[in-house]
């Protein structure tokens, strides 16, 4: 007899609550990584996505969104970065890997990375101490704010730390489908005071 595999969630896990701190599961929609070939590659994937999407890749460890607000980019390194698209997708329909095939794919190794990934957003006025409880980065507002990124550890989980907003403070920890369950554990231990 055959047995039907259906998606199941990376963290069974609902949103937990401490205080007015919310730790939870965010909806992932479409995730592309972009890798600029040598040479050229570079200069011409910066301006193709200036072109196709109205905005510049960030040459540090940033995330700019679109005008729509409907794709944000988040630097990975010197030649790579991370598109994500919200669940609801791109205009009219149009996936992600789709556009970036037509804009940039001759200039760039695109790869999809949907169904790796995992969003956890840590939102509330304890979130940033919670963070820094495991991150070992300086988050204080003065030099880690909106729009900023990290790639670091959380514990011993590899992850890309991003600021999505100052008030509430709220951070997006992107990590591995396979973590994903293990860092909402450490995150809500985290949230209760000290890690185990």
């Amino acid at each position: 007899m055959v047995e039907s595999l259906f998606a199941q969630p990376p963290v069974s896990a609902d949103p937990v609550r401490v205080g007015d701190t919310v730790l939870a599961l965010a909806p992932m929609g479409e995730a592309v990584s972009l890798g600029a070939f040598a040479g050229g590659g570079r200069a011409a994937l910066v301006e193709r996505v200036r072109e196709a999407f109205g905005v510049d890749l960030p040459e540090q460890p940033r995330a700019v969104s679109t005008a729509d607000g409907q794709v944000v980019f988040v630097w990975c390194g010197p030649t790579q970065w991370l598109a994500f698209a919200g669940p609801g997708g791109t205009a009219e329909g149009e996936g992600l890997m789709a556009r970036l095939r037509a804009c940039c794919g001759d200039v760039c190794a695109l790869t999809s990375q949907s169904d790796s990934r995992t969003s956890l957003l840590l939102s509330g006025p304890q979130a940033r101490e919670v963070a820094g409880r495991l991150v070992p980065v300086d988050l204080h507002d003065a030099v880690f704010e909106p729009g900023h990124v990290a790639l670091t550890l959380a514990g011993h989980i590899p992850v890309i730390l991003r600021q999505v907003a100052r008030n509430p403070v709220t951070y997006e920890f992107l990590v591995f489908r396979s973590f994903a369950e293990s860092l909402f554990h450490d995150l809500h231990v985290a949230m209760n005071g000290a890690l185990s």
